[in-house]
């Protein structure tokens, strides 16, 4: 049961976190501008960065949990017996969302599908590594283990899904300035199609989260998002665009599933 004290923790949970992360990718995002932008640096700030979520819930976990220990918290996070079927449908289903999603790319740009994509064994080893560390490892304890759970004392689990959609979306703002090289309308289309995609993202996380009060389920599926975007090489704005469109898709199908799982 998340203590008393955990709401009035939340908004300081998500405040510090905003700030914490927002200076430290200006302040090294801006050391990395006058080395000259090197991208594998680019690659560390993003790591460090990625674990704020984390840092602030453990610098904040005696006033949240004043009864518990790091510990336990791990220990009840990652406690409850996964659901291999689940891990496995919705890595299915997201390596779907990402092949249809870059075949769709391939045929406006006129080029193969493998055309768009490196797997070789070099991007593969240096991406698998650097999501391992970042993303999924360095955010979940924070969004998915103490935010979702807050929020859910109080509201239902789409809506709960949808708060923290929103606030894991604009958490990445610096870096669609820093990171991504757009402006314009280009810079306009991605950040409305990263906020859709996202967001939606979180609504299905959220469903899955509640099917199995696992912490490694966000984990896994985080990784799998991060991990699929490595392999491609193409413009990533033109992906994201369709990657938020069928995540919308999904979003709906699985609000509907678990709509009839309550019902039923």
């Amino acid at each position: 049961m998340i203590s008393k004290t955990t709401e009035n923790y939340t908004k300081r949970f998500v405040i510090y976190t905003y700030v914490l992360f927002w200076i430290m990718v200006l302040s090294l995002g801006r050391i990395v501008q006058l080395l000259g932008g090197n991208s594998w640096i680019m690659q560390w700030v993003i790591v460090i960065c990625s674990w704020t979520p984390t840092i602030v819930l453990l610098v904040l976990f005696k006033k949240i949990f004043p009864e518990s220990t790091v510990k336990d918290f791990y220990k009840k996070a990652f406690g409850r017996t996964l659901s291999i079927p689940l891990l496995l449908v919705v890595a299915l289903i997201q390596m779907l969302i990402f092949i249809t999603s870059v075949y769709i790319v391939s045929l406006q740009k006129g080029v193969p599908l493998l055309m768009l994509l490196d797997y070789s064994f070099s991007t593969i080893i240096s991406g698998f590594f650097f999501t391992l560390l970042q993303g999924a490892t360095g955010e979940e304890s924070g969004w998915r283990g103490f935010l979702q759970p807050a929020i859910e004392e109080k509201s239902s689990i789409i809506k709960s899904s949808l708060i923290v959609g929103l606030i894991w979306t604009f958490w990445h703002a610096p870096l669609w300035f820093l990171s991504t090289g757009y402006a314009g309308l280009e810079l306009i289309k991605y950040i409305v199609s990263f906020i859709i995609c996202i967001i939606s993202f979180a609504v299905i996380i959220g469903i899955c989260y509640d099917r199995c009060k696992n912490l490694f389920v966000p984990i896994w599926m985080h990784f799998m998002l991060n991990f699929f975007l490595v392999a491609f090489i193409g413009k990533i704005v033109d992906l994201i665009i369709w990657l938020a469109v069928f995540y919308f898709i999904t979003a709906l199908g699985f609000i509907l599933w678990h709509k009839n799982k309550i019902s039923s």
